[in-house]
């Protein structure tokens, strides 16, 4: 009889549950693993939406919490942050050891997760690595999981050969592409009518759906910068403008704070600090733009056939589908590239193309690939340097 294998999925903030969802589903359903779901963050909090209570009703059991994050900014700072959850973390896998750690993307808070888990013997898989986002010192804490990760489920096959470059034994590494886009294929979106008058936006008005998050090098996307940026638009086009929250990065409550205020003072401007996960995508699929700096821009919004305008360096290098079109962190550029994504010209790059983030179907090719792992030969990670060196001498 095959062991009964128990996998710890991290999860702290609303853009990393909505892709882990369908995951979880799988695993919680799946008679050869037990799920040990790990809450915390942002989830937690009101003035992030309070997420935790939508992961219940989603019907996923939480085996513990995690509150590592204050309401009170100036509690929150990184060394604050970081060494809360280490101590939270390394109390609960000290009292319930688990076969495997999940996590996915490239969140500061991950650092203490996974290092935490590594000192425990605990292998980690890790989701979306060999990614290159320049713009912002999630570059660093994605290779660092990397480097510390035992199994990786990268979204392209790009990403797959950066993973080898870096050292990574092939036999550990699965292509499944992106698991946000598996929710798309089982989803009965709302009906443009419902999803407006539940948002209250004009039906009459075109739609630009928004986010901004802090550059956590450079800082080009300010409060103020957004703030500004949001003004613009409203004076120089007849967008309406619905604003989700930024994340828990420095600077982003600040963010959070100016978009409320504008909202106060502007019908046009919706905020939402979590739409949830129907909610948001229906409004991918109606929306007339997609704007600001989230992953979820270059991602899910070409599956919806929707422009999307990367703006600032935040994600710089990311693999970006047809639909993306990146801008500088400047009002005038953006309102120049809000005329140029809705040209028929700009059109004709990208409807009907394929996401280059998959096929909907990620999250199997990551339970298929669990189901076949070798085990017992996963904490050693043998050095792979002469391997890599000489495949990039033959090729050079």
């Amino acid at each position: 009889m095959k062991k009964t294998r128990s996998i710890a999925v991290f999860t702290s903030i609303r853009s990393e549950y909505g892709p882990l969802s369908p995951l979880l589903k799988i695993i919680m359903e799946h008679p050869g693993f037990e799920l040990k779901l790990l809450v915390g963050g942002a989830h937690l909090l009101d003035s992030y939406g309070k997420t935790v209570d939508r992961i219940k009703e989603d019907g996923f059991p939480i085996a513990a919490y995690f509150p590592f994050l204050s309401e009170h900014k100036n509690e929150n700072t990184y060394p604050q942050i970081l060494s809360r959850l280490q101590t939270q973390i390394g109390d609960y896998l000290d009292k319930y050891p688990v076969d495997l750690l999940l996590v996915l993307g490239d969140r500061f808070e991950l650092i203490p997760v996974v290092a935490t888990s590594l000192l425990f013997n605990i292998p980690i898989a890790h989701i979306s690595g060999g990614e290159f986002t320049e713009g912002a010192i999630d570059n660093q804490i994605r290779h660092a999981v990397t480097k510390m990760a035992h199994v990786h489920f990268p979204a392209t096959e790009i990403y797959k050969n950066n993973l080898i470059r870096m050292g990574e034994e092939e036999w550990r590494i699965c292509v499944s592409g992106e698991p946000a886009l598996d929710l798309l294929k089982e989803m009965s979106f709302f009906s443009k009518h419902d999803l407006y008058n539940d948002l209250g936006l004009d039906q009459d008005r075109p739609v630009i759906c928004c986010t901004f998050h802090p550059e956590t090098i450079g800082n080009k996307i300010s409060a103020e910068f957004v703030k500004d940026c949001l003004q613009t638009i409203l004076t120089q086009t007849n967008y309406q403008i619905i604003v989700t929250a930024s994340n828990f990065d420095p600077g982003g409550a600040e963010i959070n704070e100016m978009v409320t205020k504008c909202s106060q003072l502007d019908e046009r401007i919706i905020y939402h600090k979590s739409l949830g996960q129907l909610r948001y995508y229906s409004l991918l699929k109606y929306a007339d733009i997609v704007l600001g700096n989230s992953s979820s821009a270059l991602i899910e919004a070409q599956s919806f056939n929707v422009p999307a305008i990367d703006v600032g360096d935040r994600q710089k290098s990311r693999l970006t589908n047809p639909n993306v079109l990146n801008c500088k962190a400047e009002s005038e550029a953006i309102i120049k590239a809000i005329e140029q994504v809705q040209s028929e010209e700009f059109k004709k790059i990208y409807l009907g193309k394929p996401n280059i983030y998959g096929d909907g179907a990620s999250c199997y090719k990551i339970i298929e690939f669990l189901e076949m792992l070798k085990w017992d030969d996963l904490l050693v990670k043998r050095n792979t340097y002469n391997v890599v060196k000489n495949a990039i001498d033959m090729k050079s």
